[in-house]
């Protein structure tokens, strides 16, 4: 008989530990276990008809399923029909169903009472006070230092700070009064079914065989229209992200079994939407690739998670990977299926970031215990006192770094600019900008060459097309490159993002030199972000399609490549060889003797991370290295940014009016606005709402300039009469600086 599915699941006496994934058949007679038994209890009391007729949609599914027989192909094409049918019912019920956050994650309630709790313990610094609570918001994961905190009345493991409790309390009470729920218990009730049918859906689709899963994901993935099937995932993306947070805070994260059958769901959407369309129309070329971009599956609500403790997680698997879940035979949930860092890619990139400097801090303190001298506690930082001109800058690099072996490079930087006394974040984020300008510069790359070696004034990178710098082939200084790669990894190590002057190959060969899986094959489309023009040849000799193919491509120096022999004749049949063997001589062995040191001195710095060998490719390491490259979203700065030093008056009718005059900059001149206060242009990770802009009041007077220390993010605005003297000055101010002072 069918189990009844119950709205309310029934608590198990003893949660099942989660099984292994494997590929064998059931064997006969093994009873299928429902979710109910499976699945711990949701903590709800659930009596709208409503509700209750929605689910007892998925008892006739899967009474019909139980009926029909899951051998009979016919039969199992009706299930198929079904169960998309019960799916596209559910739909709108499902789509922008909870509610989100300032920065679009979904979130839900937490289950029980939050009690506001009093720290017993203070000190004070800096003429401020500070509370010890020893405890981290589990919403925006800052320590919370303020007197009073919120804790939950049930002892699960959650606390929030003052500001998300408030901020969270909020944006629930505006989604109640647009969402029709009687109260805020309704309301509660709604959002927890939304969740507990997004689990049962993900369990019952899992356990079902291959064959129909197989045909479930070629009904989403073709029949349905794009816009459903998007609004499918995007409600699967919503669940998980809502719940990821409450899922992290339970010290055994793979005790909730219904979450990872909702990760589950995700991932066979996810399988769904790469299946490749077979049947072209009549204005295509080749076969349809994803209907959605994979962008849409990323679970930005990891970033609230902590990401030590899902690095140690991820420690103990490695080597752990998503099984196939329209192939795989019988799926069962395993402790390996049961962590973030496994669904690689689903996770987001900033996630990826802070893992990976966890990984490398951690190599840093073990070769420091190993090799520290007596009585010395903390890591040594490398320490840099360079000039600004870029050819000086340059030699002092290659003199610092010659000779330091790989555990030397290893550690953060502390820079100072000769005849400066500043230092801290903003200083090494404006010494990164400096040196890589230094590399690009027309006579960096002979640095230190003799003359005699006839390379006096060459340089190391040649800008192209896209604006992109590749390797200039007739550079020859191994050192000058060495350095260019230790300050790409030492960029990482030290949380900076460098300008993004390379092309997204550079990062697939440096994966590829770091033998990860995930590095992939040198494509036409590499080949056209360095050398657009030979790539177009390349097309052309492709889509040729004719005898005299030989005669029109056939003196473009195979032969050099190595890779090809002399006497080869170019045909129809060996053109794509030919082409590929281009591309791989084209960066490899052409490029020898430049990005060996790079990719060397790259190595030097994060070559030991097992995370970025494993789980990165090179979209992502192109991100972790130089960040996002978004417009400025000064709306997004204003909802994560603080204020200090001003009145309430101030708070209420000055404040937005800087930030209108702010919104109204054009693109260039906010961009201009970024590097002012940030020494970068690169948008955080997470986006322009984690840029963390602290607003100072620094006085009164329109003959005074606003200042900014780029070290904490900290602009220091003095108030001025009117609105047009505020943009007068701020804009003279942003088009005039640069390092910590006026030109």
């Amino acid at each position: 008989s069918v189990p009844r599915l119950r709205l309310v699941p029934t608590p198990c006496e003893a949660e099942e530990e989660p099984e292994a994934v494997v590929a064998e058949e059931e064997p006969e007679g093994e009873a299928e276990l429902s979710l109910d038994e499976e699945c711990a209890a949701v903590p709800m009391d659930v009596s709208d008809d409503l509700l209750v007729a929605r689910d007892d949609g998925m008892n006739r599914v899967l009474e019909a399923d139980e009926a029909m027989g899951s051998d009979d192909d016919g039969a199992g094409e009706q299930f198929i029909v079904w169960i998309a049918v019960y799916l596209a019912a559910l739909l709108p019920q499902l789509a922008d169903a909870l509610p989100r956050d300032h920065g679009g994650v979904c979130i839900i309630p937490h289950p029980h009472e939050m009690e506001k709790q009093e720290a017993s313990e203070c000190s004070g610094g800096n003429g401020r006070t500070y509370y010890s609570t020893n405890k981290i918001c589990d919403n925006c994961g800052a320590r919370i230092r303020d007197k009073h905190f919120y804790h939950c009345s049930e002892n699960c493991d959650i606390d929030f700070c003052q500001e998300c409790q408030r901020s969270s309390q909020k944006l629930l009470g505006k989604f109640l009064a647009r969402s029709g729920d009687e109260d805020s218990a309704a309301m509660s009730r709604r959002l927890f079914w939304v969740v507990d049918i997004t689990e049962r859906i993900g369990f019952y689709v899992l356990r079902r065989g291959v064959e129909q899963r197989a045909r479930l994901a070629h009904e989403l993935a073709f029949e349905w229209p794009k816009v459903m099937f998007e609004q499918l995932i995007q409600a699967a993306v919503d669940v998980v992200n809502a719940k990821v947070v409450h899922v992290q805070d339970v010290k055994d994260v793979t005790s909730d079994s219904r979450f990872w059958y909702s990760v589950g769901w995700l991932q066979f959407l996810y399988s769904a939407n790469a299946l490749v369309c077979g049947t072209l129309r009549l204005d295509e070329q080749a076969s349809r690739g994803p209907k959605v971009e994979y962008e849409r599956f990323i679970l930005e609500g990891i970033n609230k998670c902590e990401p030590l403790s899902e690095f140690k997680r991820w420690q103990k698997h490695p080597s752990a990977k998503v099984p196939d879940m329209l192939s795989v035979g019988k799926f069962r949930l395993t402790r390996d299926f049961c962590s973030f860092l496994t669904h690689s890619n689903l996770v987001p990139v900033s996630f990826r970031r802070v893992c990976l400097l966890c990984e490398i801090w951690e190599h840093i303190q073990q070769e420091a215990e190993r090799n520290r001298p007596a009585g010395l506690e903390r890591v040594q930082p490398l320490h840099l006192e360079v000039p600004r001109d870029p050819q000086v800058l340059l030699e002092v690099l290659l003199a610092t770094f010659d000779g330091l072996t790989d555990a030397q490079l290893r550690r953060p930087l502390r820079v100072t600019f000769a005849g400066e006394e500043a230092i801290g974040p903003g200083v090494t984020k404006e010494f990164f900008k400096v040196a890589f300008r230094s590399f690009l510069n027309s006579s960096a790359g002979a640095a230190g060459e003799s003359a005699e070696v006839g390379c006096k004034g060459v340089k190391m990178f040649s800008c192209n097309d896209h604006r992109t710098y590749w390797f200039d082939e007739d550079a020859t200084n191994a050192d000058a490159f060495r350095a260019c790669g230790i300050l790409l990894g030492q960029a990482v190590l030290n949380n900076v993002f460098v300008p993004n002057i390379f092309p997204r190959v550079l990062y697939a060969r440096l994966l590829h030199d770091l033998d990860s899986p995930c590095s992939g094959p040198l494509c036409l489309e590499d080949l056209a972000s360095v050398e657009p023009e030979v790539a177009k040849t390349m097309r052309r000799l492709l889509d040729h399609v004719g005898d005299d193919i030989a005669e029109l491509f056939g003196d473009m120096g195979w032969a050099r490549t190595g890779r090809i022999p002399e006497d080869c004749q170019l045909t129809q049949a060996n053109k794509q060889s030919c082409v590929q063997a281009y591309i791989d001589w084209f960066f490899r062995e052409r490029v020898a003797r430049q990005l060996e040191p790079l990719s060397a001195g790259f190595r030097a710095v994060l070559g030991g991370s097992v995370l970025l060998r494993s789980i990165v490719d090179a979209v992502q390491l192109e991100k972790i290295v130089c960040g996002g490259a978004v417009p400025v979203d000064a709306a997004a700065m204003r909802r994560g940014a603080t204020h200090e030093g001003w009145t309430e008056e101030e708070l209420a009718e000055y404040l937005p009016m800087f930030w209108d005059v702010l919104m109204g900059l054009s693109e260039v001149e906010k961009v201009q606005f970024v590097v002012f206060v940030t020494a970068s242009d690169r948008v955080p990770l997470r986006g322009w709402q984690d840029l963390g802009l602290i607003v100072y009041k620094d006085g009164v007077g329109d003959e005074r300039l606003p200042r900014a220390y780029t070290c904490f993010s900290q602009l220091l605005l003095p108030r001025y009469s009117d609105r047009e003297t505020l943009r007068k000055c701020l804009l003279l101010a942003v088009a005039n600086s640069e390092g910590f002072g006026l030109r």
